[in-house]
């Protein structure tokens, strides 16, 4: 009998226990969250489970969809304007995000939830996110503009990577690094390429010049004289001091172009600090021995060191339950902006955090095999000391689509004036809506 008994307590106990989990698991609140990018969905639901280890009271349940990146955005347009169908938290690339902030925003603010970080974060990295003086989304990462360099091709011309400092000192070396070794005409080997299908070459030297596609009034300046200095300067890389073409296949992402780095037929390029994911992964980890990062060179000394290029910042659409506005808010908060979560932004996903509070920590400060064993962080943290901010507005994506089709190609290959292209933009510009002054 008294085996019986004992029997039936351990049962009844266990019965417990497993009801306890079941209880639990009901009161977790499910967020559902949309991505173009699975590692960014994984690396989110992992932000998930270290938030329920440290918030037992308030466990998320995250389950996220990756969907093809035009049909996502295209996706979540559509759910947005019949007002049904759209996730609780979704992410938005960086030049579709203005689509999104034109008319009823149908976004959640998030100014609340970023105000307690604000003094530990890069804030400019927010203002792509920006519309009517409210936060709509938090990025991955910030996004640094680095000098991508090929040691072997430098050193076989004589060229010390250390020793390029200034624009100036880049284009000296580009003129011993530049040659044509089959005669025929055209340089073989040249400093560097520039996109004329994407918009990232331009973009960068661009912000740098203090120019861009807005300015913080939220104000066109495509047409600006920075922005014309800017294309003028690229075009004399090219035409002028014969040291630079446009990327085979037309951008840094083509498979020629990948094919023209791991032959040694380019000495450097300049791209946002994500692009270092592109050496182990689209290249193989081909130039692990002679690739390095450094800043980029400085067009005067107390001017801008970097700026920011790309992005996807994580948003909440006003689909979510009411209920769940304010959990939601914390954790895309906690799951972005935290020490820890800045961190992880690196150990995670290799991306350049956006707390410059965490550039000395052991976690980042480590060699890696595929920079020549150095520490790139000694060199990104030297990048971010003066970054130029990027503004957008609600034809952003539109100045994307015209520099990487005909703006770039116009002045890179074309040899248009900038004045003159910049000027057949803004008309392109116009008859599409855009306010012009």
């Amino acid at each position: 009998m008294n085996k019986r008994i004992s029997l039936l307590l351990l049962v009844t106990i266990l019965i417990g226990i497993l009801g306890m989990g079941v209880v639990n698991a009901q009161d977790a609140t499910d967020l559902s969250l949309w991505v173009f990018v699975d590692r960014h969905g994984r690396f989110m639901q992992n932000q998930a489970a270290r938030w329920n280890e440290v918030n037992p009271d308030r466990p998320i349940n995250l389950t996220y969809e990756q969907i093809e990146y035009n049909s996502m955005h295209d996706n979540l347009l559509s759910a947005l304007l019949v007002g049904v169908g759209a996730p609780d938290l979704v992410d938005i690339e960086i030049s579709k995000f203005a689509t999104f902030t034109k008319g009823e925003i149908q976004l959640i603010p998030l100014d609340d939830a970023i105000d307690p970080y604000r003094g530990d974060i890069i804030e400019s990295r927010l203002a792509p996110y920006t519309a009517n003086g409210h936060n709509y989304g938090i990025d991955y990462h910030l996004g640094a503009f680095l000098m991508f360099y090929n040691t072997a091709v430098l050193e076989a011309a004589g060229v010390d990577v250390d020793s390029i400092v200034t624009w100036e000192d880049y284009i000296e070396a580009g003129k011993k690094v530049t040659q044509d070794t089959d005669g025929d005409g055209t340089p073989d080997i040249v400093m560097t390429t520039m996109e004329v299908t994407g918009p990232h070459s331009a973009r960068g030297i661009m912000l740098m010049m203090g120019g861009g596609s807005y300015n913080a009034d939220g104000e066109l300046i495509l047409d600006s004289e920075a922005n014309v200095k800017a294309l003028q300067f690229m075009q004399d890389l090219v035409h002028t001091h014969g040291i630079a073409r446009p990327a085979s296949g037309g951008g840094h992402h083509s498979p020629e172009h990948f094919v023209d780095m791991v032959e040694g037929r380019i000495a450097s390029l300049w791209m946002p600090q994500w692009y270092m994911t592109r050496f182990p992964d689209d290249m193989s980890g081909a130039l692990a021995d002679v690739a390095v990062v450094r800043p980029m060179p400085v067009f005067e000394e107390t001017g801008y060191t970097s700026t920011m290029g790309g992005g996807t910042g994580t948003a909440i659409t006003n689909q979510i339950d009411p209920d769940k506005i304010e959990l939601a808010k914390e954790f895309l908060a906690f799951a972005k902006l935290t020490y820890e979560a800045n961190v992880a932004l690196w150990t995670d996903l290799g991306f350049d955090p956006m707390r410059l509070d965490v550039y000395d920590d052991p976690a980042l400060l480590i060699p890696m095999e595929d920079f020549s064993g150095e520490v790139p962080f000694t060199y990104i943290k030297q990048a971010v000391a003066n970054v130029a901010p990027e503004y957008t507005g609600p034809f952003y994506p539109e100045i994307a689509t015209i520099i990487g089709t005909t703006l770039m190609y116009n002045v890179l290959v074309e040899q248009v004036p900038p004045e003159e292209a910049l000027a057949a933009a803004m008309t392109e510009l116009a008859a599409m809506g855009a306010e012009i002054d």
